[in-house]
């Protein structure tokens, strides 16, 4: 699910539900659009809103943010951070899709299995560790997908944060 981060005091950052922004600046909306890999945020600003996203003023009132934007609203700065959480999941085909098969082991996941789908591109990996022994982590093999970079932690803390760009710029 991706966030917004606000700069805070003392070089600290808060993250805020996308849906806060429109709350505290009326002239400002993010829309979500799309689902899986095709899934985004758009930004729509009205005339009279200053707004800029890496530092160049959006034209037409409309931006379609990417991870690690950086956005200025007025005097207020935040950070757009695409990252979502990946979750485990028991995989089951749906009628009309075709069977997916993991691009680590190049094996097929098949109904039952513990799985998980990428929210960076949508493919699927085995993330199997169950009571009987069986082990295929197939998704937390490397820290990033091999496809899209996504991070492959299942702990739920977040791989990117806007403290990160202030540390390396």
């Amino acid at each position: 699910m991706s966030s917004l981060f606000r700069e805070m005091p003392g070089d600290a950052w808060e993250s805020v539900p996308l849906e806060v922004l429109s709350q505290m600046i009326p002239a400002v909306r993010l829309v979500r659009f799309g689902t899986g890999a095709d899934a985004g945020v758009a930004l729509l600003a009205r005339n009279q809103a200053h707004v800029s996203v890496n530092g160049q003023p959006i034209a037409g009132g409309l931006h379609v943010l990417r991870h690690r934007d950086e956005v200025l609203l007025g005097r207020q700065r935040f950070w757009f951070s695409a990252e979502s959480t990946p979750v485990v999941t028991v995989y089951q085909l749906r009628e009309g899709e075709r069977r997916p098969t993991c691009p680590v082991c190049r094996g097929q996941v098949k109904d039952g299995e513990q799985a998980v789908r990428c929210p960076g591109c949508d493919r699927w990996f085995h993330q199997i560790d169950n009571a009987e022994g069986r082990r295929k982590t197939c998704w937390t093999y490397a820290a990033t997908c091999r496809f899209c970079r996504h991070p492959t932690s299942l702990s739920g803390e977040r791989a990117w944060h806007p403290g990160q760009e202030e540390n390396n710029g």
